[in-house]
């Protein structure tokens, strides 16, 4: 009787559908979806989600503008959960915890990135969602546009209690994103530093670079940001629009962080403001760039990108926003496909001041 009830259970488990949102064709609204998950791996933990924040590039994969997106699709990459189920291999999780997720759930672990730790580099990176799991009944692994969720305990990050839920997602993403390049660049205090653009990602990079000591400057289009920009810690702010401003701070910056991912820059520009051996470091994703060569070879600049963040990196800017209160600045709305839909259409009008989130319950 009681195998057969253990069977029964089982049955029941195999067969039990996770609610969640998902678009199903390109361009196409979020709906309601439901799907029955992959059983969960020894070494994978279940998460009940909170919340989840919501991303431009959630909605360029929903729109399918780079191409390789599958449907339906299930969007979120900056995920926050209670752990409810753990599987028998996890030792570092325990049920209760309160986790969060970012857009990288997996890696090989046998190349050359992987083995020198920065796995957010390896080829064959496992995503929070849109990657093939070879199985046929979830043939994509879901994101946290979601109830519940199964991912690898080694990708799910403790949250320190000092920073609520809605707040740890956006972490998760543009926070690791501009964290890692100041890290990375070995960015000291005392030095001086340009964030150019000033949305979902500059305004974490501004508290960044100020926590760090550094001498932090906005440069943007919008003279109009000046006083959120000082509210984030900026001591500095340029108009780049504005010649004269621009002239005035030549050749004195070590670093700067490009967030932005609008056409049309002149990074001739940008690069006039590096002092020698100085770091143009670009996060934002615009559709092309295009510069003459002349300022980088003359003064010997650095013009380099940055990827999200390894595993060791996430624990140690967890711990940073927790120590020094960086949190990003948030608007939530309720977890529904309609809400999912609102964030999204917020997001592409750049409306939202400054990460949208979703909040179950």
């Amino acid at each position: 009787h009681s195998d057969l009830h253990r069977t029964s259970k089982i049955t029941m488990e195999a067969n039990k559908k996770f609610q969640a949102f998902a678009a199903y064709e390109a361009k196409g609204e979020i709906k309601d979806f439901s799907y029955v998950p992959i059983s969960l791996k020894p070494d994978e933990v279940e998460l009940r989600v909170e919340s989840c924040g919501v991303c431009h590039s959630d909605l360029h994969q929903v729109h399918n503008d780079w191409g390789g997106a599958n449907y339906p699709l299930v969007p979120g990459h900056e995920i926050v959960g209670t752990v409810e189920k753990i599987g028998a291999e996890v030792k570092e999780l325990k049920v209760g915890m309160r986790v969060g997720v970012g857009p990288q759930t997996g890696s090989c672990e046998s190349c050359h990135d992987c083995g020198r730790g920065e796995e957010q580099l390896c080829s064959a990176k496992i995503k929070s969602y849109n990657t093939a799991t070879g199985d046929s009944q979830q043939p994509y692994t879901y994101g946290g546009f979601s109830k519940r969720l199964r991912v690898r305990a080694k990708w799910a990050f403790p949250i320190p209690e000092e920073i609520p839920s809605e707040y740890a997602g956006p972490l998760l993403c543009a926070g690791i994103t501009t964290w890692t390049p100041f890290v990375h660049n070995k960015v000291r205090s005392g030095q001086k530093v340009g964030i150019c653009g000033f949305g979902g990602l500059g305004h974490m990079a501004v508290q960044f670079a100020a926590k760090m000591g550094c001498k932090t400057y906005v440069i943007t289009r919008s003279p109009n940001k000046k006083k959120e920009a000082e509210k984030f810690g900026a001591t500095g702010f340029i108009v780049s629009a504005d010649e004269k401003q621009m002239h005035s701070h030549a050749r004195s910056f070590d670093f700067l962080l490009s967030t932005i991912s609008g056409d049309g820059v002149v990074y001739e520009d940008f690069f006039k403001l590096l002092r020698p051996d100085g770091i143009f470091c670009c996060v934002g994703l615009p559709p092309k760039i295009s510069f003459k060569p002349n300022l980088l070879v003359v003064n010997r600049l650095t013009f380099c990108g940055s990827y999200l963040a390894s595993h060791s990196e996430i624990k140690n800017m967890l711990q940073f926003c927790a120590k020094h209160k960086v949190l990003p600045q948030i608007e939530t709305l309720k977890m529904t496909a309609e809400n999912a839909n609102k964030a999204l259409e917020r997001v592409a009008k750049n409306s939202v001041r400054y990460r949208m989130v979703l909040v179950n319950n």
